[in-house]
């Protein structure tokens, strides 16, 4: 395979698991994943909205955690910050990937976008999150977070704004879920920015979550098959020239992927 192509399929498969539940990403094509795997996403019974419900982990009580946040109607903001400014940017979030595709000088941050993955605090929450609030699940859960990352030196800042929005077929778990990981998986995380005056810089991320079926016996079968692949990836992506941003950012996101994939794996 020519490394362009390479590299564009890469970035794509660790782009959609670093975005969507692993259940989700095996349906939608994004990771060859062997027979197991299918058979286990398409099995009846309960759906599931993380794997930490399939192996019986209990979820984290994030209400005994009070970082500071406070509600702005239905967004969390954190911090002594200029509220109406922070307003103004949530409700004209900046599409990162075009902004990295004119401007190399953005790729580091929508990198940081894209690779919410792995076994990373944003990860632990954003299963803890759905193992709590979608204990049973029937259809699709998808949100879309405004999230706005505050200046803090002259290439980073951290988030101190999060608004999720919701379609109208929405369920209350759904509504719940996208609540929780609002404050508890973006509030407050470190994010890097390319230099510059502006204080504020708000971006639009996705999150959807599809139920998951199986048992865990079937889904380890699939996660060992998974982990192979990936590190095959790697293995291939670190011959590539890793001088060149996009190739760097692929190698970036399949480790990601497969610390995911190694921490669902242990559990």
């Amino acid at each position: 395979m020519p490394t362009r192509k390479l590299v564009f399929t890469l970035t794509g498969l660790a782009a959609v698991c670093a975005l969507l539940s692993y259940a989700a990403s095996e349906r939608l094509g994004g990771l060859r994943g062997g027979s197991t795997a299918s058979a286990a996403a398409h099995s009846t019974g309960p759906g599931y909205g993380s794997y930490l419900q399939i192996a019986g982990v209990r979820p984290m009580d994030y209400d005994a955690a009070d970082k500071g946040a406070r509600r702005d109607g239905a967004a969390w903001v954190l911090g002594d910050v200029d509220l109406e400014a922070v307003r103004a940017a949530a409700a004209a979030p900046e599409d990162l990937d075009r902004l990295a595709e004119v401007d190399p000088k953005w790729i580091p941050t929508q990198t940081w976008k894209m690779r919410h993955g792995g076994a990373s605090p944003f990860a632990l929450a954003k299963e803890h999150c759905s193992a709590r609030h979608l204990a049973q699940m029937e259809a699709m859960c998808k949100a879309d977070i405004s999230v706005v990352v505050e200046r803090q030196g002259a290439d980073e800042g951290h988030v101190v704004y999060a608004r999720p929005a919701l379609g109208d077929e929405a369920t209350d778990d759904c509504h719940a879920y996208a609540d929780c990981i609002a404050r508890n998986a973006w509030l407050d995380r470190a994010a890097p920015l390319p230099d510059g005056r502006a204080p504020y810089h708000a971006f639009q991320a996705g999150d959807i979550r599809l139920p998951m079926h199986g048992t865990k016996d079937e889904w380890q079968v699939s996660l060992r098959s998974e982990i192979e692949l990936v590190t095959d990836n790697l293995t291939a992506l670190r011959r590539l020239d890793l001088a060149d941003p996009q190739i760097r950012q692929s190698l970036d996101l399949q480790q990601d992927l497969l610390e995911q994939l190694e921490w669902m794996a242990a559990l």
